[in-house]
């Protein structure tokens, strides 16, 4: 029942956001812009946001080498896919369920897995920083209007009070940690706690594989893949509706950055924060609300559409080949 109120709060607050967005827009708009739609460029950026999980597929490969793992490529592909499926149905499973499918076909621990997935997402976040960066440079004025507006509606705390209360939560969240971890270490005799520990060990033995990277020039260039498929996911859909068609790749990288930002936040595949933050974008840049918010529902239906279709076909090809493989030693 908690499990059920808790993504029943998390659709709520993404459909909350989407409401919130969408409550000034004109959908008359919205749908004519949708029978404009150049399908050309739309599938483009259908196919680039596939790319991505590809890249992502080959790019775990990597992490997997140093603990003397080594999956077939497509399972990767499949399970990254199942999980950003995942992630549309319930926030932030995604990320065990990839783990536990490519652990079925693979017969490679769970929690080594869900140690790299750790790692891939500060991978991912320090890459987000770098790409943060290079847009301030690019769209200075844009980004600083972005940033009034997203912390427009925070607390009316002043920022010595805010920056009070971020110090105290995270003291408080190490101060936890550290007991926690010194009560599993006194406390690993008795086999529950002897199960944590062991699975938290190998978290932390996943984590630590980048140090032991042997292809960290591979690995380097599939994360800028990564993120160079994303950038053509947006910049292809621009060109996919006529009013935006004009922007350029540096206006697909601001808006990039607009929307990574609605993807933090934990709702069913970004629903309501992404179309928030992209028309926040789009009038940071001079633009119309209303334009952003139907590039923002286009371009989520499109890569939400691709993420369902890849994720449930993935999930039956990795499932029906750990099948085979269960038979085929069991016989």
């Amino acid at each position: 029942m908690m499990k059920w109120l808790k993504y029943a709060l998390f659709l709520a607050i993404g459909l909350g956001l989407a409401w919130y967005a969408s409550k000034d827009a004109d959908f008359d708009t919205i749908w004519n812009a949708t029978l404009q739609l150049n399908w050309f460029w739309a599938m483009l950026s259908m196919i680039a946001s596939y790319v991505a999980m590809i890249i992502r597929g080959y790019r775990w490969n990597i992490l997997l080498a140093p603990m003397g793992y080594q999956a077939r490529n497509s399972n990767n592909v499949h399970s990254v896919a199942f999980g950003y499926m995942m992630n549309d149905l319930i926030p932030r499973s995604g990320e065990l369920a990839r783990c536990a499918l490519l652990s079925r076909a693979e017969h490679i621990p769970v929690d080594k897995l869900v140690g790299t997935v750790i790692l891939e997402r500060i991978v991912d976040m320090l890459t987000l920083l770098l790409v943060i960066g290079l847009a301030t440079w690019l769209q200075a004025d844009a980004i600083q209007a972005l940033w009034d507006q997203i912390t427009a509606a925070k607390s009316s705390q002043g920022p010595v009070e805010r920056s009070f209360t971020i110090y105290y939560i995270l003291l408080a969240l190490f101060v936890h940690l550290a007991v926690g971890w010194w009560a599993l270490q006194k406390l690993q005799h008795i086999p529950f706690f002897g199960r944590i520990k062991g699975f938290l060990d190998g978290i932390f033995l996943g984590m630590k594989s980048v140090a032991q990277l042997k292809q960290k020039n591979r690995f380097i260039i599939l994360t800028l893949g990564i993120w160079g498929a994303w950038l053509l996911m947006a910049y292809f859909m621009m060109k996919a509706l006529p009013a935006t068609s004009g922007l350029d790749l540096a206006d697909a990288l601001f808006f990039m950055v607009a929307g990574s930002f609605g993807m933090i936040v934990p709702t069913q595949g970004g629903l309501g924060a992404y179309h928030l933050t992209s028309k926040f974008g789009f009038i940071a840049m001079g633009l119309d609300g209303g334009l952003g918010l139907t590039f923002a529902w286009i371009s989520w239906i499109g890569k939400t559409i691709v993420e369902f279709v890849v994720g449930s076909i993935g999930f039956v090809i990795v499932d029906q080949r750990s099948k085979k493989n269960k038979h085929a030693v069991s016989s």
